[in-house]
């Protein structure tokens, strides 16, 4: 896992931890300037109080991470890493000032002057480290070749080549094109300059472990779904860091989660599912959070509940089998948005034919990205369903009627975060891919949520769900909850 994150983004952190912690101490040293060492240290409770600030340091590299200032399109840059720089810092500051209101005692932290000073040194500090010093010395280092990362190229065609030429014609990244691995053209083949095909898609682990890979970066020209997440899977079998550049992943939110090798997207596979320390918390942030929330939500819930009875016919709450991890039924729980005995053969032939659609026009898909593509993909709830009783269009409008899934988060069978788990005869429908998005536990929202829900297209939304599979985080899963109240409170494309 670690070698997949490069070794000067941990020198980069450890360096804006230190820049943040030595920013307290200087505020603090100004505003006792009339006080010699001793004395300050004799304050009550210095240490538990810079221990304090130390612990939420840590936090604040989550800050700094969440503006992208370790994507090497923004720390290679002077104003935009900047902005970004002070930005992280008025962040960073309101969200000490709420930890030191929530826990109380912080005499320091609670000084107006030492969190003026703070700020003030934060700015400084990070600004110095990172443009006068981190990123100098990061491009002198590259352009020196001593800071190198063997990249291997995956798909020899247009964009392979671009990509190539801009690494190959611009050391400062610190990156190096060793050569190809491509499934159309012989190996030996010389693609661009030094640049070689040295082997197939299919000896990408063969190939990392010959030419001690750290980078394997896929570029494939009109390529299917289904063989991209082939290849993807030979790749991630490897020690080296997985990237991918292609159109079929154009969905993903760029501002979150891509970074730009020369302006060109490039997302990275971080291959984080299966790890047993991030499920652990996963599983435990999932209890609390649920418990929690059901408790909290108990009036909501019976005010809901009493609304659902009193505007048609029948029980409260909605259960139906659902499939989750690994193809496994489970009962999952709703509001009831429909009338009593609703006849769900529309909805069935509907989504019947929307993953059909999306299996035919597949390749089309891929090579032409045209609208009236885009707009056969369209994942749409049926517009004016008349299926659905009047509280009901108002419950899945703003989501609320997802809230008794809590019960399934707690029982175990879904996650607060994950790919939105599937009916029984949609996964009949699934292609081998498809199928993929539920290798790990279903979840109340995700990325297809808050990226346009019913608007996005269905292999669109698979493609999220992949992209969460294998970069999930306790971050990712942070950014994509806060996301979900906006979407939900503005009911972002419900129907």
């Amino acid at each position: 896992m670690f070698r997949q994150i490069p070794a000067y983004k941990y020198l980069m952190a450890a360096g804006d931890y230190l820049m943040l912690l030595f920013a307290f101490l200087l505020a603090v040293l100004l505003r006792y300037s009339h006080l010699s060492l001793p004395e300050i240290f004799a304050l009550p409770d210095f240490f538990s109080q810079v221990a304090f600030v130390a612990a939420y340091c840590t936090i604040w590299i989550a800050v700094l991470h969440h503006f992208n200032l370790y994507k090497i399109n923004v720390f290679l840059t002077l104003v935009e890493q900047f902005v970004a720089i002070f930005k992280s810092v008025g962040y960073g500051l309101i969200g000490l000032i709420i930890a030191a209101f929530l826990f109380k005692g912080n005499a320091l932290v609670d000084s107006r002057l030492v969190t003026g000073y703070f700020g003030g040194f934060a700015l400084v500090n990070l600004t110095l480290f990172r443009l006068a010093v981190f990123r100098p010395l990061y491009m002198f280092l590259a352009q020196k070749h001593i800071l190198r990362r063997k990249v291997l190229i995956v798909g020899a065609g247009k964009s392979g080549k671009m990509m190539a030429a801009n690494l190959i014609h611009d050391d400062t990244h610190g990156l190096e094109v060793v050569g190809f691995a491509d499934d159309t053209l012989p190996v030996g083949s010389r693609v661009f300059e030094h640049a070689y095909i040295l082997g197939t898609s299919n000896d990408i682990p063969t190939l990392v472990k010959q030419y001690s890979i750290d980078e394997v970066l896929i570029v494939i020209d009109n390529i299917s779904y289904q063989r991209l997440i082939e290849i993807i899977d030979i790749a991630r079998t490897t020690e080296a860091a997985l990237k991918v550049s292609s159109a079929l992943y154009d969905i993903i939110p760029s501002k979150l989660f891509i970074e730009r090798y020369f302006g060109i997207p490039v997302i990275s596979m971080m291959k984080n599912y299966n790890h047993a320390a991030f499920l652990l918390y996963k599983r435990v942030f999932d209890v609390v959070v649920s418990f929690l929330g059901l408790l909290l939500l108990a009036l909501p819930f019976a005010v809901i509940a009493l609304l659902i009875k009193l505007s048609s016919k029948g029980p409260a709450f909605f259960k139906q089998v659902r499939i989750g991890k690994d193809g496994k039924p489970f009962i999952f729980y709703k509001f009831r948005t429909m009338y009593v005995d609703s006849d769900d053969s529309i909805h069935r032939e509907f989504t019947k034919k929307l993953i059909a659609e999306s299996k035919n026009g597949n390749e089309e898909l891929s090579k032409t990205h045209s609208d009236e593509s885009d707009e056969l993909q369209q994942v749409k709830k049926i517009v004016n369903d008349p299926r659905i009783t009047p509280i009901g269009r108002f419950l899945r409008k703003t989501s609320l009627d997802e809230l008794p899934q809590l019960f399934n988060v707690l029982k175990g069978d879904m996650s607060l975060v994950g790919p939105r788990p599937c009916l029984p005869y949609e996964w009949e429908e699934y292609e081998a891919w498809h199928k993929r998005r539920l290798s790990v536990t279903p979840g109340c929202t995700g990325l297809w949520q808050v990226s346009g829900r019913s608007a996005v297209g269905f292999n669109d939304m698979v493609i999220l769900d992949l992209y969460y599979i294998e970069n999930m985080s306790p971050l990712m899963d942070l950014k994509i909850i806060f996301k979900t109240f906006p979407v939900m409170l503005l009911a972002k494309g419900g129907y």
